[in-house]
């Protein structure tokens, strides 16, 4: 595969790219890495006693490794290593996430500092993984004209990585609960795929040697914060995601008052990353030849009306009917899907399309880190407000949050589709 650019797209230049980004992204955090995800929320809950704030706390702070994902794209940007800019990286962090995994599978008694510590370190491990992926599909895709496929094909693998770690992931935090499976196993079989990642970029990814940044990349990174426009972009994917989460809270409503058991979340992990498949795939096809800046007013109303649709499951007497109950949770969790994986990639192409060929692999880290940051105070400011207003009003504050991000659509850096 080279990475050289080129007017022309052919299927010997994009299809390459696409088989590693489709890998990696199989397995990363967001795919198959994912799948102890559900067994340590029920652990940091039933074992460790968490209530329901201290684990959005827990969550807000593991997410600080995706914030500082701008520093992870200037070193790959800007010094390269071993001769490569993305190889390298992408090997040595995906082994540091693997010998993590290790350390958490040898580890026998379980403490709230203990998961914080390496949970965080495997998803700095992860931030590098995904920048240097990122700036390979910044850089290879904006010549192709493909940044938007490249994106479609990448979260398709996502997504099809979560319907086999729902699927499997709520068993496993049944068998974990329940002791038949334990910890050490779980996190053992998890460091299997970070290190199927390494050997795939190792064996996969080839680049030009390059033993000093390039002088384009040195200039695209002076020019970003001579662009006012990409502050605008930051500060609107920061706002995007700002509104108060209640993700914490409602897993604890999911498990304590409708019932729900791990199995049973994660059929509905499994269902919504098959609405998620459908969306990637719907995007790439239709949506992403919708102006930009048209869907993204759409997507703000389509979230909004996504948030509030959480409501139905305070009905009156839905706990009395666990059979309507479930078949509700399944087809709200599909639509849902849908809707979250094609805003997500417009997102996604937004940022990539903004980001300097050159310096990609740091303007998109950038930008996703305003993203990733919105995303971690959103966890912060939901864990302070619940205990204050409760779940409901939380839901409503979350919906009523997202139209700010209305205000900046005007001022976007978006050339005419």
């Amino acid at each position: 595969m080279s990475l050289t650019n080129s007017p022309k797209v052919s299927l010997s230049q994009w299809l390459p790219l696409a088989i590693v980004f489709a890998v990696v992204y199989f397995f990363s955090m967001n795919g198959l890495g994912a799948l102890p995800a559900l067994a340590i929320n029920f652990l940091l809950k039933e074992k460790i006693g968490l209530a329901p704030e201290q684990l959005a706390y827990f969550q807000a702070i593991t997410l600080l490794a995706w914030v500082v994902k701008p520093l992870w794209g200037m070193i790959s940007d800007l010094f390269p290593l071993f001769g490569s800019r993305r190889k390298s990286y992408l090997v040595l962090s995906s082994l540091f996430a693997a010998v993590c995994w290790l350390i958490l599978s040898f580890t026998s008694a379980y403490t709230t500092t203990l998961l914080l510590v390496f949970i965080t370190l495997i998803y700095m491990a992860y931030a590098f993984q995904d920048v240097v992926t990122d700036g390979l599909m910044v850089e290879t895709g904006q010549p192709l004209n493909m940044t938007g496929q490249f994106q479609s094909i990448q979260w398709t693998a996502v997504y099809i990585a979560m319907i086999l770690t729902a699927l499997a992931g709520g068993q496993v935090a049944d068998f974990a609960q329940k002791g038949t499976l334990s910890y050490s196993a779980l996190f053992l079989l998890t460091a299997l795929f970070p290190t199927l990642t390494a050997i795939v970029a190792f064996f996969m990814i080839k680049e030009p040697a390059r033993t000093r940044p390039g002088e384009k990349a040195v200039v695209s990174l002076r020019e970003i914060f001579r662009h006012p426009g990409i502050w605008v972009l930051s500060f609107f994917l920061f706002l995007w995601n700002f509104s108060p989460s209640f993700g914490a809270p409602f897993f604890y409503y999911m498990v304590d008052t409708l019932g729900f058991s791990g199995s049973f979340l994660g059929a509905l992990q499994a269902i919504a990353s098959g609405g998620m498949l459908l969306g990637s795939i719907l995007y790439g096809f239709f949506f992403a030849k919708i102006p930009l800046k048209k869907f993204l007013f759409f997507s703000v109303l389509l979230g909004v009306a996504a948030t509030l649709s959480y409501f139905v499951y305070f009905m009156p007497g839905i706990t009395s009917q666990p059979f309507l109950l479930r078949g509700i949770a399944l087809t709200m969790n599909f639509f849902l899907g849908i809707a979250s994986a094609v805003i997500f990639l417009a997102l996604l192409n937004l940022a990539a399309r903004t980001s300097p060929q050159y310096a990609g692999g740091t303007v998109f880290a950038l930008l996703m880190s305003f993203y990733n940051f919105g995303q971690m105070g959103s966890s912060a400011l939901g864990g302070f407000l619940f205990p204050l207003v409760g779940l409901k009003t939380l839901i409503v504050v979350s919906a009523v949050c997202s139209l700010f991000v209305l205000f900046l659509l005007p001022y976007l850096p978006i050339e005419k589709d």
